[in-house]
């Protein structure tokens, strides 16, 4: 399953290459996929060999990035341009396929949006790494409260080529919008879940295509919902063009 959010920060959020800022604030992140799955609680950064990954743990205390770390990610983009994109790459310690993860951070995008990814493999059905559709707008919700992104989309990869639009993106098990939006305006979505900041007012809203398991592109049936609810969302201007965001 992968989760991913475009998004934007406000110019006095970080400097260019301020990696600790931004690694703070992920924190949150795997603070949240940790407290579903022990295996998403270590990080590291990704290297040549693994022996080379376990030298630069991502975290060396809860919230705290490591030395280690720090030192690599400044060396390794010392003397960049200032809008020169910076992705960092993180895995989770465990080879396996069913173990395995990886996370993306990308910042100093320039004119192109930032993002934040988690990839996480598919499991047997009916299974999913963070558990049934409640769990998984958990993490959600916490990544739109601290990215504020453009979108945040969970679906299979293999749902991308499945998707109504290639401009935009598709709604998968669910998609994060900032927008407030009505059962009125999408009845296709099985769950329409308001997400709320800190004064309780509402910034966005879930849209879900699938409550009852977890969503699958081999399922003609999921994949015709969350085609259905793209074709309403793009009827109503509800949903942002990439090249928009």
């Amino acid at each position: 399953m992968n989760i991913l959010a475009q998004f934007r920060d406000a110019p006095d959020f970080a400097g260019a290459g301020q990696f600790e800022v931004h690694l703070r604030r992920l924190w949150s992140v795997v603070e949240l996929l940790a407290s579903k799955d022990e295996r998403l609680a270590q990080w590291y950064l990704t290297g040549d060999t693994e022996f080379e990954a376990r030298l630069h743990p991502v975290f060396e205390a809860p919230g705290v990035p490591s030395s280690a770390i720090s030192a690599v990610l400044s060396i390794r983009y010392e003397g960049a341009r200032k809008n020169r994109p910076k992705v960092m790459g993180f895995w989770n310690g465990h080879n396996s396929s069913t173990d395995g993860a990886q996370l993306k951070l990308s910042i100093d995008t320039g004119v192109m949006p930032s993002e934040v990814e988690v990839d996480l493999p598919e499991q047997a059905e009916p299974t999913q790494r963070l558990g049934d559709y409640a769990a998984m707008e958990d993490g959600v919700s916490v990544i739109a409260r601290l990215y504020n992104p453009a979108y945040v989309s969970v679906a299979p990869r293999a749902y991308f080529g499945k998707q109504v639009f290639d401009d935009k993106p598709g709604v998968g098990w669910m998609l994060y919008l900032p927008k407030v939006i009505t059962v009125q305006q999408v009845p296709e979505a099985r769950a329409l879940i308001p997400v709320l900041e800190a004064g309780e007012k509402q910034i966005g809203t879930i849209i879900v295509s699938i409550t009852d398991g977890v969503f699958s592109a081999d399922n003609p049936e999921h994949v015709k919902v969350a085609n259905h609810i793209e074709i309403r969302l793009v009827a109503q201007d509800l949903l942002p063009a990439y090249a928009d965001i």
